[in-house]
């Protein structure tokens, strides 16, 4: 208003001396040129005068705005509940709160870490991971529109309004819980949670205490997702709270991803080869390729030791892919040097099964090889056949119609139906090594054996024996007119300079 009244005042004075020195310089027309003068230096201090007053204008606005903002965020930090403002992703009705997006739950997890730590508080973070508990791509399926909305309304009906639920990507749901007074309540909102999932889905979820855990956004969302990978780890639907031994683990697993990517470049990956007895003439019937991980810095690596981590970032594809080409490129050069045709056996992962390319790439290298297709196995998990049936089936037959020989692994543990594994191009089940391991001791374990043997010989498909370790249970399995059998009692994986020459000693052994 100051400002206001000073240049009003300016105005009327400036307008008073135009007036008057235009009407003397009327009379006297040498005033003019004072005139002309006069009005360029009032020019210039009105100029001077608004620029100084503006810039003062603007800092005094900027200092409002600021204030404003402050007590604004003050105002925020006494009711984290974020809440004060909504910004609606899905509009939940009949829910207690409504569905943020991943951006406004950051924002609202700053402040809630803020309140926490400056007023002795505990918040819970939970990340929800949602997977169909069917279909051979399962973590790769996208739920529907409508499914993720009445996960939304169940999850909100647990929630507490001071709470925030918050779709993020994928089939990932987060959830901020505020103002805890224990962990275990997050335990009892995790299980609820969990309870409100949909039969024939699987969730899974990380929780992560702050300021137990973490103190800053970043940390406390990297900590929840490694309790969250963990959970996904476990079969069923779990939730699990992060740990520093956890972190630990995370670390491990992190760089074991970083150089397995790197592995098949830097040619790191090698191929083992365990051979496989028939029982009935004593002679090598093939071999099953096992891959292995040569680590510049920790040595050979079994399979035990990495693939879980291949599977998870996905380097399962182009290893299983690798395997094979150098398999069927060992068994034709071993053909060529006149050794005796063999068939080498390759574990096919579920993602590299049900992978849109995996028909292609099979038949390129049995072109680019030029390998018979009958000396070529490929060992599918039961349970991954289980999971799609008729997708399976379509798979199984195309490469049965290319003359690669089917074998069912680890049988006997899953639930192949007898009916559906009538109607597969099947020609050999393995029998899983738990059944093996009690044969000579356990009245149950020699049953179970003893029936699928059977049951392979009468719908014509070979049977083969995994894990055997000792004479007796060798000696059983003959009994029984198992046709194959491999273990660690017969040979354990050679490299592929080595196993030719052994295959004479295995049966020379085991004939005598």
């Amino acid at each position: 208003m100051k400002i206001r009244y000073q240049l009003l005042l300016l105005m009327i004075f400036l307008c008073l001396t135009f007036l008057t020195l235009g009407f003397l310089a009327f009379q006297h027309p040498v005033l003019l040129f004072v005139l002309i003068g006069f009005y360029w230096v009032t020019m210039l201090l009105l100029y001077m005068f608004f620029v100084k007053h503006i810039e003062q204008l603007n800092k005094n606005l900027v200092d409002v705005q600021s204030k404003a903002s402050i007590e604004k965020s003050q105002e925020n930090a006494k009711l984290p509940a974020v809440f004060s403002k909504k910004f609606d992703l899905i509009d939940i009705d009949d829910g207690n709160i409504k569905l943020q997006d991943r951006v406004h739950f950051n924002e609202a997890l700053s402040k809630t870490l803020s309140y926490a730590k400056r007023h002795n508080k505990s918040t819970a973070i939970l990340i929800i991971d949602i997977d169909l508990m069917s279909g051979p791509m399962k973590a790769n399926v996208s739920l529907d529109d409508t499914t993720i909305i009445e996960i939304a309304k169940k999850f909100s009906h647990v929630l507490r309004n001071e709470d925030m639920l918050a779709k993020l990507d994928g089939n990932e749901f987060a959830v901020l819980l505020n103002d805890i007074q224990k962990p275990k309540f997050a335990s009892a909102v995790a299980e609820k949670l969990l309870q409100a999932i949909a039969s024939g889905l699987k969730a899974s979820m990380g929780i992560c205490i702050c300021p137990l855990d973490a103190l800053t956004l970043e940390e406390s969302i990297e900590k929840t997702y490694t309790a969250l990978y963990r959970a996904k780890s476990m079969v069923g639907s779990h939730y699990q709270f992060y740990t520093k031994e956890l972190d630990v683990e995370a670390r491990e697993y992190t760089n074991i991803k970083d150089a397995l990517q790197k592995a098949i470049q830097n040619n790191e990956l090698v191929l083992h080869y365990q051979p496989k007895l028939n029982i009935k003439n004593g002679s090598v019937a093939g071999v099953e390729v096992l891959i292995r991980w040569l680590h510049p810095t920790l040595g050979l690596l079994s399979p035990d030791q990495f693939i879980e981590v291949a599977e998870d970032s996905g380097c399962i594809i182009a290893m299983g892919d690798w395997a094979l080409r150098e398999a069927c490129k060992m068994n034709t050069y071993w053909q060529n040097e006149g050794y005796e045709h063999l068939t080498v056996a390759l574990n096919v992962s579920s993602k590299q099964f049900f992978h849109p390319n995996f028909l292609t790439t099979l038949t390129e290298v049995l072109h680019d090889t030029k390998l018979n297709p009958s000396y070529v196995e490929l060992e599918i998990n039961e349970e991954t056949v289980m999971n799609d049936l008729e997708k399976s089936a379509y798979i199984l037959k195309s490469i049965a119609a290319l003359g690669v020989q089917i074998s069912i692994d680890h049988f006997g543990i899953g639930y192949t139906s007898i009916s559906h594994l009538k109607h597969l191009p099947i020609n050999t089940i393995k029998i899983d090594r738990e059944f093996i391991h009690g044969v000579a001791l356990n009245p149950n374990d020699s049953a179970i054996t003893s029936a699928i043997i059977a049951l392979a010989h009468y719908l014509g498909i070979s049977a083969l024996a995994e894990g055997v370790e000792n004479s007796e249970q060798l000696e059983f399995l003959t009994q029984q007119q198992c046709d194959m059998v491999q273990g660690y009692f017969l040979s354990y994986p050679l490299p592929a300079e080595g196993v030719v020459q052994h295959f004479k000693k295995i049966s020379d052994r085991a004939l005598s």
